[in-house]
């Protein structure tokens, strides 16, 4: 719906080099004692701090320009700048971010502003006018796994219960709620909606 260079793309990338540094991690130092293992230690090493080099300039460059001194908060692109739950995936779950920074407490809080409905559940983005701009379970997901990451237990409740209580007849989570009815809206049994809520059952009753 929007192009140019997102956030939420940027913070992905960050992650998969992550990836890239943990399998070297998981690999071992001593990469010589693998079978069938080509890769030397030093040249991992240089991997390393090259991709350690990379993961510092893409983090330089969100906060230089994905960070809007005006708003207080980080937009989803540079020539987008409006609020987008997605930005939440700078911190959950690609890591870039930890989730008390102050930059991201106040992009939280403009989240809170812009994207919270009067029924307590989160829209997708800032004037978000599919199928009436309603709320969407997977963004009120994604607030309660912030709000486990940096502990506030009674929040992450709030958002949470918000999906429980406005699943289907059958307990199927819908694309979309009704703001008027609290009833799923749209699609309903969408899988993405599933996945996350697993996600944060796993995080809730660890």
């Amino acid at each position: 719906m929007c192009e140019g260079i997102h956030l939420y793309s940027l913070a992905s990338i960050y992650a998969a080099f992550d990836a890239i540094l943990n399998i070297y991690r998981v690999l071992g130092k001593n990469v010589s004692d693998f079978e069938n293992n080509r890769l030397k230690e030093e040249k991992i090493q240089k991997n390393e701090r090259e991709i350690e080099k990379i993961q510092r300039g893409i983090k330089d460059y969100i906060n230089e320009n994905l960070y809007d001194e005006q708003k207080k908060s980080y937009v989803r692109n540079p020539e987008d700048k409006k609020m987008d739950i997605s930005i939440l995936g700078a911190v959950y779950p690609f890591n870039v971010f930890k989730p008390k920074e102050n930059k991201v407490k106040n992009t939280v809080e403009s989240i809170n502003l812009h994207l919270r409905t009067y029924t307590g559940g989160y829209q997708r983005f800032e004037g978000d006018h599919y199928m009436n701009g309603n709320p969407w379970p997977i963004a009120n997901l994604w607030m309660t796994l912030y709000y486990l990451e940096t502990g506030e237990k009674k929040k992450a409740k709030e958002t949470f219960d918000f999906v429980v209580k406005t699943c289907g007849k059958h307990y199927l989570l819908g694309e979309q709620v009704d703001n008027s009815t609290l009833k799923p809206n749209w699609v309903i049994g969408l899988g993405w909606s599933h996945a996350m809520f697993l996600i944060v059952l796993e995080k809730l009753y660890k």
